[in-house]
């Protein structure tokens, strides 16, 4: 597994804002393109098909916003799913637990009480909760899950319906890889502390005045707030979830016994 990106050149970062009020930050300031390897498979790697109709080849965006999703995603993926629930998050069955729970929360909204409606709807949510990962700021997402048992963590993902004039987008169409847990916590770390070295060049250049008198840019929040983001991964990985599995586990086997009521 590589998480790899490539920062846009500074002359060519495109500000925010209007002609008359451009402005830069952090976030602004990793605009870039990344991309994840995993063996043959690159995630987030635009098909040909995307390519000719005005995408790159891989995923335009700030890599900060990666960064962010992954390191919140972390303690959540680190926390080993009981073997008992692996069926209702991983593959075709994760799939068809995902329609059973989609269709018992249409069904219930109107005629279950409306507490237990809530407990049972968040408890069985905090199973896939912060193992998928984000990308609904593209057009069209990536559907990529991350989760661990106690040896491995394992990477799904599964892009065929994701389309572009009815055409897939991504190469990346539907697979699995697993990976030793400290293998996978090793390249999260890399990843982390490549961008804040590349940033930190960034930023150095921009204090030195590489960016146009026009781009307005708040050099020591600038400074600030690379400073405490140098810590995000350590705070990430410090960051323990609890998840009480037992209830959990209850309320799947509550909601997978519900009958529907639609078909009543």
């Amino acid at each position: 597994m590589r998480i790899n990106f490539q920062l846009t050149p500074l002359k060519d970062v495109i500000p925010w804002g209007e002609p008359h009020n451009l402005s830069l930050s952090w976030f602004g300031l990793t605009d870039g393109q990344y991309w994840i390897d995993l063996g043959k498979t690159s995630l987030f790697e635009y098909s040909e098909h995307a390519r000719t109709v005005g995408a790159g080849q891989y995923c335009d965006y700030q890599i900060v916003r990666l960064h962010e999703d992954i390191l919140d995603m972390l303690p959540s993926i680190m926390e080993p799913v009981p073997p008992a629930l692996v069926q209702y998050l991983s593959g075709d069955s994760g799939h068809a637990w995902e329609a059973k729970r989609s269709r018992w929360a249409n069904d219930q909204a109107s005629w279950l009480d409306e507490d237990e409606y809530w407990r049972l709807t968040d408890l069985a949510g905090s199973l896939s909760h912060n193992r998928f990962l984000d990308s609904a700021y593209l057009s069209p997402s990536a559907n990529i899950l991350m989760w661990s048992d106690e040896k491995n963590v394992r990477i799904e993902w599964d892009n065929s319906q994701k389309v572009i004039d009815g055409k897939l987008a991504w190469t990346a169409v539907q697979g699995h890889l697993q990976i030793p847990r400290d293998e996978f916590i090793k390249e999260i770390e890399s990843f982390h502390f490549r961008l804040i070295e590349q940033m930190a060049v960034r930023i150095s250049q921009v204090v030195s005045g590489a960016l146009p008198p026009e781009i307005r840019i708040d050099l020591q929040q600038l400074q600030a707030e690379h400073e405490e983001r140098q810590n995000a991964f350590k705070l990430a990985l410090s960051n323990i979830v609890s998840t009480p599995w037992d209830e959990v586990e209850r309320a799947i086997l509550a909601i997978s016994a519900a009958r529907n009521i639609e078909t009543e």
